[in-house]
Parts: structure tokens; C-alpha cells; sequence
């Protein structure tokens, strides 16, 4: 079983390519941890998202999505006191602009009796660690989930507008390093954790605090994947761009499908972007992917 954790929210969309001009926005349902899960879920894996929402419409809406995906919902709370996460995005076929108001990513209830027993991956979004209760808690989640042999994915997508925790970003990539298994930066997200510098330095900053297997995420020239035994490039497989909104979330779900499945780390970051190049043909975060074994074949991993 898969289990993500972090936000889940509603991604209005522009019409046009301008996020300031804009005067049309389409509604999805959104938030990277959210649209990963549901992806897994896609592929006949028991999927659960550790989330929570407004008692509000907007929440109505994407508890109604999730259970339309077959997404367990046990471990989403639900409050009248809190506000379902808004997110404004521009339509982009690079990185795209956006504008969030969050409320409810900033009030994560982590069970003290979840049952850790019953999942093989855990995903984690910077989102999730971004308030200081709620990484004080996950911490200590994943320190038992290391113990019990569970693979751990963290998602450093970091930016400071967005920050509310006590302890610095660096001293987060400090404490939780040496649990993660997978991490899996941008470019973007790298400059905006250590500044603007080189893949290779970035690689060598990210490796000081002990990640074990860093892909980076570089667009249309693909991934570059790199720990102690492998130092790789592999190409795109995208020939149809529409809208990028959700293609890292296809990326993550691509691999964690893959070592489900008993992939290596290579073989999985290619079926990654394989289900990249399918979810990239569409508009929004959620995309029709063909099980992932047609896709292997289908893209020669």
C-alpha cells in the first residue's frame, strides 16, 4: 500500500497564458501529494492521502474526487474551523506562476495509532513539513517507518512564501536526510533552496545531507539521476506538451509504480517519464495513464 502526505487543494487554472492578465480560470482539483496518490491509485494500488480540508464546499468537492479515484480518505481531517487550500496557476509549458492561499495544508492532523505495518512507500511534500508541529510529528513518523524497511519519497518543491516553520528549510534537509530514500528536486526547487548554482553543486549540497537516490527534474532534457553507484541521464519521452501542471506528480507516481513492482531505480525514473510524456497531453493535474505495464512496453524501459 502507498500512503502520501501534504496538501490537497483546488488549482483554478488560467484560460490564457498569463496569471495577471487573466480574466477565465477553470477549476481542478489539485495539490501535488493529492494528484500523486490518485495517480497510484490509478494502477490498482490501495492509495491513502494524509490531507485535510475545510467543511466547505471546495473540500465537499475533493473528498468526492478522491472517492471517485478509489483513494482511501481515513486519514483526512475535516474541519468547519479551517479553509480548503485555493491555489491560482497560470496555463504553462514551463515552470507556471501561481498564487496560494492555504489554510487547511497548515493544519495536518498526523495520527498518533497510524498503522505504518500496511504500507510499502510513503511520500512526503515539503508542504507537509512547512509548519513546525506538523514536521515535528512527521519526523518522527518517518523515523519509525525507516525502521520498518518502508521507502520514503520527499518532494523538496520549497518556496519561502510558503514557509511557517521555525526551523530554516536547510535545517529540515538536515534532520531528514538520512531517512529519505528518494528525493526529487527541480531545478527551480534547488535554486530556491540553495540559490543559483551548478547541477553538479547542487548535487553536491543535496548529498551533505545524506539523500541517498537525488533525480533531478530538468524539463524538456529530462532527469539526471545520481547516487553513489549511478551518475545518469536519461532523455524525455514527451513529444505533446499542453500543459505542464502536474507532469512532477506523474514523474513520482511513475517511479513509486516501478519499485512496487520490483524496478530498479533506473527502470522506475523511466517509467516515470513515461507516464510524464502521457499526463503532458492534457490540461490539469489529473490525466488519463495507461497501466504501467502497457507503458513499459510501449516506451521500451
Amino acid at each position: 500500500m502507498f500512503l502520501s502526505i501534504g496538501e490537497v487543494l483546488i488549482d483554478f487554472i488560467t484560460e490564457s497564458f498569463s496569471l495577471k492578465n487573466a480574466n477565465v480560470f477553470h477549476k481542478f482539483f489539485g495539490g501535488s501529494p493529492a494528484n500523486i496518490a490518485i495517480n497510484v491509485s490509478n494502477q490498482g494500488i490501495d492509495s491513502y492521502l494524509l490531507s485535510a480540508v475545510g467543511e466547505d464546499p471546495f473540500g465537499e468537492f475533493i473528498i468526492d474526487f478522491l472517492k471517485e479515484y478509489k483513494v482511501k480518505t481515513d486519514y483526512i481531517h475535516i474541519s468547519p474551523k479551517i479553509n480548503t487550500d485555493v491555489v491560482f496557476v497560470n496555463k504553462s509549458k514551463d515552470t507556471p506562476e501561481f498564487k496560494a492561499y492555504r489554510n487547511a495544508s497548515l493544519n495536518l492532523d498526523i495520527p498518533k495509532n497510524i498503522d505504518l505495518n500496511k504500507f510499502k512507500i510513503i511520500h512526503i511534500s515539503s508542504w507537509a513539513v512547512s509548519e513546525t508541529t506538523q514536521y515535528e510529528k512527521i519526523l518522527n513518523l518517518i523515523k519509525i517507518a525507516k525502521k520498518r524497511n518502508i521507502i520514503i519519497g520527499f518532494d523538496p518543491n520549497y518556496r519561502k512564501v510558503l514557509w511557517h516553520n521555525k526551523y530554516t528549510i536547510l535545517e529540515v534537509l538536515q534532520a531528514i536526510g538520512p531517512y529519505i530514500d528518494i528525493i526529487k528536486p527541480s531545478l527551480d526547487d534547488a535554486e530556491h533552496i540553495f540559490g543559483k548554482d551548478s547541477l553538479e553543486n547542487y548535487y553536491t549540497y543535496f548529498k551533505e545531507y545524506n539523500f541517498n537516490n537525488i533525480i533531478f527534474t530538468l524539463g524538456k532534457d529530462g532527469v539526471f539521476i545520481k547516487n553513489n553507484e549511478i551518475n545518469k541521464r536519461i532523455s524525455t519521452y514527451a513529444s505533446e506538451v499542453n500543459d505542464v501542471t502536474g507532469a512532477g506528480d506523474a514523474v513520482w507516481s511513475g517511479i513509486y509504480i516501478g519499485l512496487l513492482n520490483g524496478l530498479d531505480i533506473i527502470k522506475s525514473t523511466k517509467l516515470g517519464l513515461a507516464f510524464a510524456a502521457e499526463k503532458l497531453k492534457y490540461i490539469g493535474a489529473i490525466a488519463p495513464i495507461e497501466y504501467w505495464k502497457i507503458l513499459k512496453n510501449k516506451y521500451e524501459i
